[in-house]
This record gives C-alpha cells, sequence and structure tokens, in this order.
C-alpha cells in the first residue's frame, strides 16, 4: 500500500490489530506506526529471558506479515532509580540488528528520562504552555471572555492534564526495560 493513501492506515491498523494478543510477558501500546513494548521484573536475569521471548515473539510475527522495522528509529530504554550504581543494560537484538539504548525517550507527546524524572518532559511542557499563553493575551482584546476561556481549556489545560496517569506511576522501582519499533 503506498504511504500516504486513504487506505493505507486503516489497512495497516486491521494488519497488526492482534498484535498485543499474540505477544506474550510485555505490554505493548501501539499508535499509528510505532510500537512501544514494556517488559519489567526486578530480577535482571529473568527481565533478560523476558526481553529475549518478546523480540522473538515479535521477530516471528513480524516476518511472518512481511512487516519491516526501521532500524534507525528502533531503540531501548533502561528505566532505573537514581540510587542504581550499576547499571548492567539488556542486550536487545532484533533480526540480528543491535537495539541502541537512548538516554530519553519520546513517548507520544511525552518526554521520559531514565531516572523516571520529569525535567525534560517539564522544560518541553513549559515551552508550548508559553506559546500558549502569547496566543490567549494575543487574543483578549479580539474574542469574547467565553471563547478565551474555551481556548484556554482546549489549549492550555489539554496539555497540562495529558499524561497524567504516568506522572503518577513515576516512583516504581522495578527494573523496566522500554523498547519501541517503528515500521517502514
Amino acid at each position: 500500500m503506498p504511504q500516504g493513501s486513504a487506505l493505507g492506515p486503516l489497512l495497516f491498523l486491521l494488519y497488526i490489530n492482534d498484535l498485543p494478543v499474540n505477544i506474550h510477558d510485555a505490554n505493548l501500546v501501539m499508535f499509528a506506526d510505532d510500537i512501544n513494548v514494556s517488559i519489567s521484573d526486578s530480577d535482571k536475569r529473568m527481565l533478560q529471558t523476558q526481553i529475549d521471548r518478546v523480540v522473538a515473539e515479535l521477530e516471528i510475527r513480524f516476518n511472518r506479515n512481511d512487516l519491516v522495522i526501521n532500524a534507525g528509529k528502533a531503540g531501548a530504554k533502561l528505566f532505573h532509580n537514581k540510587q542504581t550504581h550499576v547499571l548492567v543494560k539488556s542486550l536487545v537484538t532484533f533480526n540480528n540488528m543491535s537495539v541502541d539504548y537512548t538516554a530519553e525517550i519520546k513517548f507520544p507527546g511525552i518526554q521520559i528520562s531514565d531516572t523516571l524524572k520529569w525535567h525534560s518532559h517539564v522544560q518541553l511542557l513549559a515551552g508550548k504552555l508559553c506559546k500558549v499563553t502569547f496566543v490567549i493575551k494575543s487574543l483578549k482584546g479580539v474574542l469574547s471572555p467565553n471563547l478565551i476561556r474555551n481556548i484556554s481549556f482546549t489549549k492550555f489545560h489539554s496539555l497540562l492534564q495529558f499524561g497524567i496517569l504516568l506522572w503518577v506511576g513515576a516512583g516504581a522501582e522495578l527494573l523496566l526495560e522500554y523498547l519501541e519499533f517503528k515500521t517502514e
């Protein structure tokens, strides 16, 4: 299916819709052509075993369906608390390709660091909120207070509330591996 076609996204979603049901020992989040996999365990050896099993399931599924992973956009992330002194990152390979680790991951709309701190996300959010505030102030003399209020709720408040459920779980002490794959 050519990229940019009207039916492309629908057919792609139908094509991979059952992927989360067929992958065990992991949580999958899919958004458009991004597939995010999270695997967690408190034991590093068990974590490596789970990663190997999940990646093998993904390889079989993707190869069987002729889906190609964009190697340049695949990444892994090891989340940990700051007190962890020795970090041994699991080996992640997909179709004999080593998946590199990154310091930060940009989950749709949220910037997450490996220590689950929110500094980089807050910086990104502050920039977005400043822009929205400027627009609202610029429109204050032109639009009615009711429209300004609506713009405030649709733009400003939605940015603040987006991903709020993730903010709550920021103190988890499990070792968590996060893998991201993007199809071509």
